[in-house]
């Protein structure tokens, strides 16, 4: 990619610097400007300040959303660090789909402005709308985005239109990646965080080269720390042993996956339980959001319980349940109750909380 970018392209127009920072703030200052897109604007307008940082938001999936400060330069290495990785060019499209106010969405937009990348937009809806788009070299989705999209039969061509596609932000359901092996496209799920920028490893979901392995992208390493727990060195952007909360196993070549979170693993008499692993293995059982989390047990320590989102159902329906959670699960695997909530708690960008507040 070129060292410095004297040209920026948004919605195909081109702009010297003077030029996008004028622009952007005649769209803010614009009445007809919808509050999504004055987001877009305003970032743009912060990243071309003379302002060394950009304060974030962290997502809260394990504690109350933080503000955090990130160095621009930091930023834009790890922009440089995904371009190099996808073989993204000058002029290739990128779009964004998600809010502007987490860490994602202005990744997108640091990307395409530090790449010379044709930053194209569409609201950030949980089904975006891409019928305006003939093709996308690079976009950025949540899971729940792209669900939406493949239950759509009129979307699911418009996911054909995009070339390479990353997603993040939460796990990827089984039954979904079974579903994308359908398409051309190529797609990858990203593992990272807002302290490490975003992305800091990628799988790829289909086609040549699937894999269940995480690898990391160039100049970042990574190791075991304590409990098992991943462990990131990022020297680029100042990260020297960052020890996360996500628990692994590591194969060598950089490579790794997540079993699950130190804060949900459960031990029941004596047996660690992966949360996140067991979920996976139940899948399809229920239409409804759930999660498996641990709570206070006098004889085992902790003991695994199963909540559902939705109305309780009689005790015949169950029993039902439980002999389906029998045949897909092992011995300690199978939660030891279930509870019902009509709604279960989420953080504002949609993630579950495991609650356990009953």
């Amino acid at each position: 990619m070129p060292d410095k970018i004297n040209r920026y392209l948004v919605s195909g127009h081109s702009f010297n610097r003077a030029e996008l920072r004028a622009f952007s703030l005649e769209k803010i200052s614009t009445l007809g400007t919808l509050s999504w897109e004055r987001e877009i604007w305003s970032f743009i307008l912060k990243w071309l300040s003379p302002e060394k940082t950009v304060e974030v938001m962290t997502s809260g999936s394990t504690g109350k959303p933080k503000s955090i400060e990130l160095l621009k330069s930091n930023m834009a290495e790890s922009a440089k660090t995904t371009i190099t990785f996808f073989d993204l060019k000058p002029m290739d499209s990128a779009l964004l789909c998600l809010p502007v106010k987490y860490i994602a969405g202005k990744m997108m937009i640091v990307r395409a402005l530090v790449g010379g990348l044709d930053l194209q937009f569409v609201e950030p809806t949980s089904r975006p709308d891409l019928s305006d788009f003939e093709e996308i070299d690079f976009a950025a989705m949540t899971p729940m985005q792209v669900v939406n999209l493949v239950r759509d039969n009129a979307a699911i061509q418009d996911l054909e239109k995009i070339k390479k596609l990353i997603l993040g932000g939460s796990a990827l359901p089984s039954g979904l990646e079974r579903r994308l092996q359908e398409f051309d496209t190529e797609i990858w799920q990203t593992y990272g965080m807002t302290e490490t920028i975003t992305h800091i490893a990628v799988r790829k979901v289909n086609g040549k080269n699937r894999s269940e392995w995480y690898q990391t992208l160039q100049s970042i390493q990574i190791d075991k720390g304590e409990n098992d727990r991943l462990q990131i060195s990022y020297p680029k952007i100042g990260i020297d042993k960052l020890l996360t909360n996500d628990v692994a196993e590591f194969n060598g070549n950089d490579q790794f996956k997540i079993l699950g979170r130190i804060d949900s693993v459960v031990n029941s008499g004596g047996v660690k339980l992966f949360p996140e692993l067991i979920e996976k293995k139940i899948e399809g059982l229920f239409e409804n959001a759930f999660y498996l989390a641990g709570i206070p047990d006098k004889l085992f320590g902790e003991r695994l319980v199963l909540v559902v989102e939705g109305q309780e159902p009689g005790e015949g329906e169950k029993l039902k349940i439980l002999d389906k959670l029998e045949a897909k699960l092992d011995g300690f695997e199978v939660p030891k109750e279930i509870f019902f909530r009509k709604k279960l708690k989420r953080t504002e960008n949609g993630k579950l909380i495991r609650d356990t507040d009953f």
